[in-house]
């Protein structure tokens, strides 16, 4: 098989960017951990992100598709890139294998770790304790969750049918990313106390030392330029696609009552990181009490 010329020049480029952050204070000031929500612009930072660290230091990736296999075979025994898929009913297993591999690259050393991690309280002590700072990247979450979906569908994951997504697990897990990743709890179709793992996510929110939104990404980058100390590239390598979903009433009303929790949440974060998002959004935000809801 030829090898991709597209994967190739992105890794020279990638390579190219870690040699010149060897040069002495040229490389990430303090550790970071980024939480990667899905559909949220994040396989293009974070290719950003690795060319911050010196060809020196060691990267913490936490490689989605590689930990879903390998959960398949530790809980199952079998090499199966879907039956430990996250938006699938075995999620679980891959998440728990992805914080004990975050933990490691912390106790390694490295200087930057990311991937689809779930904020646990132990994984937030861990990364503090070393010093690193929380970052993670947020976007509509209308827009975000029918970007989830269309990809979903045009993978293979998913049937193409929203009003079974919409009525079912799947579309729970996928509606709720950012209740997910910052609850810490795997399955938002199985959450027993959902008003308790908002909450949680809510105070988790305050622990992180940037947040950004897709929207406006410069002042992301600026922001964290000043926090870490290098300013990462944003390469456009992750273009979504699809046909535009045009929804009934009924569905829209439906995709709302499914995103509530992640309309709190991005609501929240738009008040605590007002730098980081439009004068509008934020002024908008502001206006709202902590729980999203008109003050």
């Amino acid at each position: 098989m030829l090898p991709d010329p597209g994967r190739a020049r992105r890794r020279l480029a990638l390579l190219s960017a870690r040699a010149r952050r060897t040069l002495p204070g040229a490389g990430l000031r303090r550790g970071c951990l980024f939480v990667h929500l899905p559909k949220c612009g994040g396989t293009s930072l974070t290719a950003g992100l690795a060319g911050t660290v010196p060809l020196t230091r060691k990267l913490g990736a936490v490689d989605a598709i590689a930990t879903r296999r390998a959960a398949a075979l530790l809980a199952f025994g079998v090499d199966d890139p879907w039956l430990c898929h996250e938006e699938l009913d075995h999620g679980a297993h891959s998440f728990a294998l992805r914080e004990g591999l975050a933990l490691t690259h912390l106790a390694a050393g490295a200087p930057l770790v990311y991937g689809h991690v779930l904020v646990s309280e132990l994984l937030l002590q861990a990364a503090l304790r070393q010093g690193h700072g929380l970052v993670t990247m947020m976007r509509d979450p209308r827009a975000r969750a029918l970007s989830n979906y269309r990809m979903a569908v045009r993978a293979g994951v998913i049937p193409d049918d929203l009003d079974l997504w919409l009525d079912g697990p799947v579309g729970l897990r996928m509606g709720r990313q950012m209740l997910r990743y910052l609850s810490g709890h795997p399955d938002p179709a199985r959450i027993d106390a959902p008003e308790t793992a908002l909450r949680i996510a809510l105070e988790r929110l305050e622990r992180f030392a940037l947040i950004g939104f897709l929207e406006t990404p410069q002042p992301f980058l600026d922001g964290f330029a000043a926090a870490f100390g290098a300013r990462p590239a944003l390469p456009r390598l992750n273009r979504g696609g699809g046909v535009r979903l045009d929804l009934t009433a009924a569905q829209a009303r439906k995709l709302e009552t499914l995103i509530e929790p992640d309309r709190i949440i991005h609501a929240r974060a738009l008040a605590l990181h007002p730098g980081t998002a439009s004068a509008r959004r934020a002024r908008r935000a502001l206006r709202s009490g902590p729980s999203g809801a008109p003050a």
